[in-house]
């Protein structure tokens, strides 16, 4: 009867002992898969910062680009419309002034047009990448499910791991 109740006890104590290793176990894997996570999070979060840097570059670019190219499209119109050539200037050398004049104008006007054009375009394919392509990653249900783990799972193991001797 003694060896009866003295099995018994080390049955109930490796039960226990096995159950104990299976809760720090569920809960050491918990814990690693929601650093992993985490991680996961922070890295897709310095790529949206990478891709919110490049952005700002290019679109902080355009912009001087753009009031550089106002400011001298200005001074071309201020001269188109104050700047006079001597009245005693041959007739070539003021067509040539107002042709130099113009091409720069129209240089002008099309950089300023393309560098808005460059801003705005930058902005919105940030945007596209920030809201297709690199988004936070999301765990799945399927994912989340199975995290979760109850002392169910570590009783249907089976006898020979309910009550494994430790090793």
């Amino acid at each position: 009867m003694e060896i009866l109740a003295a099995i018994g006890l080390g049955a109930k104590e490796l039960f226990a002992y096995n159950r104990e290793s299976y809760k720090f176990d569920q809960d050491q894997r918990l814990e690693r898969e929601q650093l992993r996570l985490e991680m996961q999070v922070k890295r897709f979060e310095l790529f949206r910062e990478d891709v919110r840097d490049l952005v700002e570059l290019t679109v902080g670019r355009m912009d001087v680009y753009h009031l550089v190219g106002a400011l001298f499209l200005e001074f071309c119109v201020s001269l188109f419309c104050e700047g006079r050539v001597q009245a005693s200037a041959p007739p070539f050398l003021l067509s040539l002034f107002l042709l130099s004049n113009a091409c720069a104008f129209v240089y002008l006007l099309l950089a300023v047009w393309l560098s808005m054009h460059a801003s705005i375009a930058s902005h919105s394919f940030g945007v596209r990448l920030l809201t297709r392509f690199v988004r936070l990653p999301i765990p799945s249900p399927k994912q989340i499910a199975a995290l979760s783990s109850n002392l169910a799972d570590f009783e249907s193991q089976g006898l020979e791991k309910v009550l494994r001797l430790p090793v």
